[in-house]
């Protein structure tokens, strides 16, 4: 293509044309899943979703090549496969817990729109996927965020009273929390005493700056403080929640350097 200027004649690359082309005529639920994966799933794995994002020399495993650049695994997949790990994580196809889940975060028509950004990462013959009835613009998959209350801070006290009634109780409770805490992937966003992932901030002094019950109402429900998070609801059960809680309590060690990373925003949002 050449472009006059100035009464000159210059050639556009062809590749600058693809893009701008690409760029253009991206469906627009395409584009959805693209944004919420430019937030939510890039810095694991990479914003070409070639698993090398900021925070993958964090994890192990390594977060997962999507562009299957190595081998046929992506491309093995159904698009109910990919839908099932986005929505139940890792941890919930036994898969590694490194993998967030976003079943409670996101809506029914946002996962099926990061599943349709996701096959256009690597070549594939899934079907391509239906988002509106035939001859109709009606949605067939619900748009809207499902929001769950604010957990009450006498849910914590109860539980904590219930489970952890004495000395004994409660570091059993601790100790459950430190398996928990890592069965579930938080390791992989949070650093500990330096190990960890930077994506968020460093928990080693969580337990000088942060309220038990807060942190137990942040792990239950962390949209319901602040909207936007990249925090996902990971969905547990309030034993866990409870676990996890008092075994972050407990952390009140020196800290590494790096208590919140400069990429995350959520820090400024107040995000834990």
């Amino acid at each position: 293509m050449l472009i006059k200027r100035k009464g000159k004649l210059f050639v556009l690359p062809f590749l600058v044309l693809f893009l701008l082309v690409s760029v253009g005529c991206e469906d627009k639920y395409i584009a959805k899943g693209h944004k919420v994966f430019s937030r939510y799933c890039s810095p694991c794995h990479g914003e070409a979703g070639d698993g090398l994002g900021y925070n993958a020399k964090n994890l192990d495993p390594q977060p997962r090549d999507l562009t299957d650049a190595d081998e046929d695994y992506m491309a093995k997949l159904s698009n109910n496969e990919i839908y099932e790990v986005l929505q139940l994580g890792g941890y919930g196809v036994d898969l590694s817990g490194g993998m967030p889940v976003w079943g409670k975060v996101f809506s029914e028509e946002e996962l099926w729109s990061l599943v349709a950004f996701v096959r256009t990462l690597h070549p594939n013959e899934g079907n391509e996927i239906a988002f509106t009835k035939p001859d109709s613009e009606e949605s067939v998959f619900n748009a809207k965020r499902v929001r769950y209350p604010k957990v009450r801070e006498k849910k914590f006290y109860d539980l904590l009273e219930a489970l952890a009634p004495d000395e004994e109780s409660f570091d059993e409770q601790v100790a459950a929390g430190e398996e928990i805490f890592a069965e579930v992937g938080c390791n992989s966003c949070h650093k500990v005493n330096g190990e960890g992932g930077t994506l968020g901030p460093d928990l080693s002094q969580a337990g000088f700056m942060l309220q038990t019950q807060f942190i137990f109402r942040w792990i239950l429900n962390p949209q319901s403080f602040v909207a936007k998070t990249r925090m996902p609801n990971l969905d547990l059960n309030e034993e866990d929640a409870l676990a996890i809680s008092l075994y972050v309590s407990t952390l009140k060690e020196a800290s590494s350097g790096n208590s919140v990373s400069e990429e995350d925003d959520d820090a400024e949002e107040g995000g834990v």
